[in-house]
């Protein structure tokens, strides 16, 4: 056995987990481990800078029951943790079946079974830190994996070295490195043979492709690449926090199961941050975003530039629409203009259901000087009554109106009715809802849901659109009666 290159490699292990903050002194640490090279290295080199730190070192094997060798490999594990004195756990599962009820593939199974395992087994240990075996091979193929599918710039940092408790200490290392290092220490390991196989399209990367590259091309094109995704990772986090900041100033306003970004605000975002933004927000509202990839991303972006009514359907049960200044995402059962948190099965758009509808909101005014009123899926309505100074400028903004009080009789948030109108100008012309919104091109399909403040059949105000020209404040106005939606984006 060579000491001295046994150190070497243990070290740098070392100086990479203290440079990645992966765990402090004392910490309990639980490892991953199959029985192959890299999982076995893992809990070696773990076990030797254990007595530098005072870490506690145990283990977890999970036996998927896909191979014949399946128990041979727990058993090898099993034995190899009783020679080390490291507390052993076994979690025995049939991935090949539960891939077939939940309707996924066997590799996307294994890995959710795994990491289950891996967490109960590290609440019976009371770890606080869960290390897994991904070696610098390993980032390099998820690179490529992620850039022929279709990825951004989470997807090209491919695997991180920390994430929560999960850490991996060996992700600056190499596959030839970790096995040399086991060989010069008298180490054995298991082989899996599906490793051996061409049926998995990571296999194919691994023993095709990126093969091909480093006798081809260059022959550290694999270093390369993981050092290219050690820099993406560090790109992704800037731009994350600065998508995460610009997205805030963008949401016209955001529910549990929806939101709506302001279409002049977004793109007058610099074109970079608009896709991190959509991705943030397309993962928040998915539940994390798995199945949804770049195309996807670009697919909203096209709404920004088109016109009210467009829609698509996403990935996570999601679909998004353009729907006047706005672009909509939201789950696919709901619909803006019903309540998206309602216990009970939501209304259809455009009935007295969905908007309050016969409840008079002068008469809370004349009393309290204030009222409110919820629009689902679009913010709160907020009304309060003001003495006007004629020196004040007229606050007129798409989400914010005032309208002279004396001129009011009553005051009803709701959808359209029959015979609902406006006046359009100084000389107090009417023209009908019917026509207007056509006029403004507004989709058949969307009218119905559309908010309204009404007074009886004339329409104050069409909300993101325009007011009556009756209710506009004038030099004779006294009192206003400012309207203002909580949740929408001003835009001038």
């Amino acid at each position: 056995m060579d000491t001295k290159e046994t150190d070497r490699f243990t070290e740098k292990v070392r100086l990479y987990m203290e440079k990645e903050n992966m765990a402090r002194p004392g910490s309990r640490i639980l490892a991953g481990v199959s029985g192959g090279a890299d999982s076995v290295c893992l809990l070696a080199v773990l076990l030797r800078l254990g007595k530098e730190y005072g870490w506690r070192i145990g283990a977890v094997h999970v036996n998927h029951g896909l191979r014949k060798e399946a128990g041979e490999d727990a058993d090898f594990v099993e034995k190899l943790c009783g020679r080390w004195g490291v507390p052993f756990f076994l979690k025995e599962e049939d991935v090949g079946k539960r891939a077939k009820e939940r309707r996924m593939s066997v590799e996307e199974a294994g890995r959710k079974v795994r990491y289950q395992a891996f967490h109960e087994a590290a609440e019976r240990f009371g770890a606080d830190r869960i290390a897994v075996a991904h070696n610098r091979n390993d980032r390099a193929e998820t690179l490529l994996f992620h850039l022929f599918r279709g990825t951004g710039l989470k997807g090209m940092a491919s695997i991180r070295p920390v994430r929560g408790e999960i850490i991996r200490p060996l992700l600056d290392t190499g596959r030839e490195e970790i096995e040399d290092w086991l060989k010069k220490n008298g180490i054995s390991w298991r082989t899996d043979a599906s490793n051996e196989t061409d049926a998995y399209t990571r296999n194919r990367i691994r023993r095709q492709v990126l093969p091909y590259v480093e006798r081809e091309i260059c022959a550290e094109a694999g270093v390369h690449l993981a050092q290219a995704a050690q820099l993406l990772m560090q790109t992704s986090d800037f731009m994350d926090r600065k998508a995460r900041a610009r997205l805030a100033e963008c949401l016209a306003f955001e529910e549990e199961r929806a939101a709506g970004l302001d279409v002049k605000a977004f793109l007058e975002s610099e074109e970079l941050l608009q896709g991190q933004m959509l991705k943030l927000l397309l993962e928040r509202l998915s539940g994390g975003g798995r199945d949804i990839g770049q195309r996807h991303v670009q697919d909203v972006r096209t709404l920004f530039l088109r016109q009210s009514g467009r829609s698509l359907s996403l990935p996570g049960g999601l679909e998004a629409r353009r729907d006047f200044g706005q672009v909509i995402l939201q789950k696919k059962t709901d619909r803006i203009g019903e309540d998206v948190f309602a216990g009970e099965p939501s209304e259809a758009a455009g009935s007295v259901k969905a908007l309050p509808g016969d409840r008079d909101l002068l008469e809370e005014i004349r009393e309290n000087g204030f009222a409110s009123v919820r629009i689902p899926g679009s913010g709160t309505l907020e009304i309060t009554l003001l003495q006007w100074e004629k020196t004040q400028g007229i606050e007129q903004k798409t989400y914010t109106k005032w309208l002279d009080y004396d001129r009011i009789k009553s005051l009803v948030l709701r959808t359209r009715r029959p015979g609902d109108y406006l006046t359009v100008n100084d000389r107090l012309q009417k023209k009908s809802l019917k026509e207007y919104l056509i006029q403004e091109k507004v989709p058949a399909a969307e009218r119905e849901a559309l908010p309204l403040l009404a007074d009886g059949s004339h329409i104050l105000w069409v909300i993101g659109h325009r007011i009556s020209s009756a209710a506009k404040v004038t030099e004779s106005t006294e009192k206003v009666l400012q309207i203002y939606l909580r949740g929408g984006k001003e835009n001038g």
